[in-house]
């Protein structure tokens, strides 16, 4: 795993304002993930530096490796249950075993490929459902049925690929990389501890695109009062400056506390609330409430790719435990909101991806409101030059006051 310094690349953080004659993603074929890093190379050797993002990169390549990606909600997957999942584009089966324990592997039979997801599991073993073929959580095989009593074979030889897999604050987390021994921490959301004194709901939307445009959507502020129109959220017609302190933190960056915005449901709140917001790659968005120095609602919007072209979004909201017995009272009415901010994003992304296959011009990312989007590109070509080379994971955020309206 890349080793994380607290020191910050020396360079500016801050974007600056596109020359619309330069800067601009030249009209051409998308890389597939086959010819992802060949494709990044020509585009550098050639001179291009798409849409101002940092030498060597171009959105829609590639993904942030030796990482934690959310799998699944904790309390959807119950003891002697497993669902399979596709994710960066590979199989893979998450299970819970009968003593509680989450595990991952990969979902393909060794013997003829089947899904292992599509069998049975008792809790202890995954059976697959062509020939009978067991599997234990560690991926190895414990039995072929078709062998007689005078034939043998060395089951323990017989394997299917695992993935380190770990289950934090009520979320199942899935590591990709080749570094298991070591990897980096895993997400988590602000102020609650393991999540034991909050309840928690997760909801789910499949995105079109690859992950890129929608990390970058995530922590796109200039879109809100446009996109999502509703009488609880702040109005295109009611547009206000803001100035936002920045600071780099792991693997990503946060915004120092400060009150949140007075032209949204927050006004109904008071003033006694602060707000607290920051991002991780692979691409998880992390926001909470604090009222009195205590949180009091804090969620965590994981993105996780399902292949180059599609990604699936996760938010989980995690509230104070207050009266007994009120959180299936409260789950319909959060996910209620939460979908429906959700989904205004995801019309977006619908009407983005009509326009992507066409490998349009573009310009993604301007100072200020659009810099947070280059510390994304920023952020992950640093991660995953540290991950090949061994060197010291360095931030490339630095301290920085934002401004712009929204």
């Amino acid at each position: 795993m890349p080793l994380i310094s607290s020191s910050s690349a020396p360079g500016r953080a801050n974007a600056e304002l596109i020359d619309q004659d330069r800067n601009v993603l030249e009209p051409g074929r998308q890389p597939l993930i086959a010819d992802q890093e060949a494709g990044v190379e020509e585009r550098a050797s050639s001179g291009e530096n798409p849409a101002n993002f940092p030498q060597g990169v171009a959105p829609g390549v590639g993904f942030t490796e030796h990482m934690w990606y959310f799998a699944v909600a904790g309390d959807q997957l119950k003891p002697g249950k497993m669902v399979g999942k596709t994710m960066l584009g590979k199989l893979v089966l998450i299970g819970r075993r009968n003593d509680g324990a989450v595990f991952a592997m990969e979902d393909i039979c060794p013997h003829q490929a089947v899904q292992l997801s599509a069998g049975r599991f008792d809790g202890c073993e995954v059976e697959c459902p062509f020939h009978g073929w067991r599997f234990d959580s560690q991926g190895v095989c414990t039995s072929i049925p078709s062998l007689t009593n005078s034939q043998c074979a060395k089951l323990c030889n017989i394997k299917t690929k695992t993935y380190p897999c770990r289950e934090e604050q009520g979320s199942v987390w899935v590591y990709f990389g080749n570094q298991p021994d070591n990897p980096p921490p895993v997400p988590r959301a602000f102020g609650i501890g393991d999540g034991a004194g909050f309840e928690k709901t997760t909801t789910t939307l499949i995105l079109p695109n690859h992950i890129d445009y929608n990390a970058v959507a995530l922590i796109d502020t200039a879109h809100v009062p446009f996109v999502h129109n509703a009488w609880w959220w702040r109005s295109s017609r009611n547009l206000k400056e803001k100035t936002k302190r920045y600071v780099p933190d792991e693997t990503g960056w946060a915004i120092v506390k400060h009150k949140p915005s007075k032209h949204s449901i927050y006004k109904l709140i008071g003033d006694s609330i602060e707000d607290e917001i920051g991002f991780r790659l692979p691409g998880c968005r992390i926001e909470r409430l604090i009222y009195g120095g205590r949180t009091v609602l804090s969620g965590i919007t994981a993105l996780t790719p399902i292949d180059d072209k599609t990604t699936e979004l996760n938010h989980t909201t995690y509230w104070i435990k207050t009266i007994p017995g009120i959180a299936p009272l409260a789950v319909p009415i959060i996910q209620y909101f939460v979908t429906a901010f959700l989904s205004q994003d995801k019309d977006m992304a619908e009407l983005q991806q009509k326009c992507l296959v066409h490998n349009p011009r573009l310009i993604m990312t301007i100072k200020d409101a659009g810099t947070p989007g280059r510390w994304y590109f920023e952020l992950k070509k640093a991660w995953n030059e540290s991950a090949r080379s061994g060197k010291p994971f360095v931030n490339p955020v630095k301290p920085s006051t934002l401004q712009w309206r929204t």
